[in-house]
């Protein structure tokens, strides 16, 4: 199992030295930093992005899910956004066969489905107005 990540600098991105396979869950602990700034958390797979989680209070109040291959983003899934300014915050995804299923402080934001083959994913990426304590990976099954 990968080490836990501690205080990763933001914007930062941090190679996943036992890559994702199902069954893993990976969990961000962080404090949303500032009000109306939004940050992003990405899976990333070589020059794309296996699953872009958008946390946005600028111009919508909105989570939006989605996946960039080839240059190209694909059709976001977007969902209510639960977090607010100075919130502490527990993100939990879980790599099931045929999607990641992504909870907020135990809230199901949604499940997105597979548009790279989630073996493939090499790092995780953080940007944004938002403070990382840790990124850990467990098995969850």
């Amino acid at each position: 199992m990968a080490q836990p990540i501690f205080n990763p600098s933001v914007p930062g991105s941090y190679a996943l030295q036992y890559g994702v396979r199902s069954g893993l869950q990976i969990a961000v602990n962080g404090l949303v930093k500032h009000k109306n700034k939004d940050f992003v958390i990405n899976l990333l797979s070589g020059g794309n992005i296996a699953l872009h989680m958008s946390f946005r209070w600028e111009k919508t109040k909105s989570i939006v899910l989605n996946a960039k291959i080839d240059n190209a983003w694909g059709s976001e899934i977007s969902h209510s956004n639960p977090l607010h300014h100075d919130q502490a915050f527990d993100l939990q995804i879980r790599v099931y066969p045929g999607y990641f299923h992504v909870t907020t402080n135990g809230v199901l934001l949604g499940d997105f489905p597979h548009r790279l083959p989630f073996e493939s994913i090499q790092a995780i990426a953080l940007e944004g107005n938002v403070h990382i304590n840790n990124i850990q990976f467990s098995q969850f099954h």
